[in-house]
């Protein structure tokens, strides 16, 4: 990766870490805490959705700043699309992260999440967000 690139993708990242979108509870929806015990990162996810779509998606957290980048950017990206599709972009960035071979291809804002694949130790904190919205999803209201 150029250094142009990998100052964008780091700007991109330190934006979303210190101004996160959707930050806050969303009482009365859905939602799931997951816990990274080997870091310390704890994240809720919260949803409301109507019978197919997403409406809302929000989250809490006390994380380091990839994982709470991370949730920004999966709030914006996943927001009022359609469940189904929302599950299935969800898995496959959880899955893509588990073998840098199989990296996801992400575009936008989630790109600069790629460079996180040089540092297998703070893999669980991208996928942390992406794991309690699949979470989430199962939950009852």
């Amino acid at each position: 990766m150029n250094s142009t690139l990998e100052r964008l993708y780091r700007q991109t990242l330190l934006e979303h870490s210190k101004k996160p979108r959707n930050n806050q509870a969303l009482p009365g929806g859905r939602k799931a805490t997951v816990h990274n015990p080997l870091c310390g990162d704890e994240i809720t996810v919260y949803l409301k959705s109507g019978d197919t779509n997403l409406e809302q998606i929000a989250f809490t957290s006390q994380s380091c700043s990839i994982c709470t980048a991370s949730a920004s950017m999966m709030s914006e990206t996943l927001a009022t699309k359609p469940i189904s599709q929302a599950k299935s972009i969800a898995e496959d960035f959880v899955s893509g992260f588990k073998d840098k071979a199989s990296a996801p291809k992400l575009e936008g804002d989630l790109a600069a999440l790629l460079g996180i694949l040089e540092f297998p130790s703070r893999i669980r904190c991208a996928t942390l967000p992406w794991e309690a919205f699949l979470l989430a999803l199962e939950s009852k209201p």
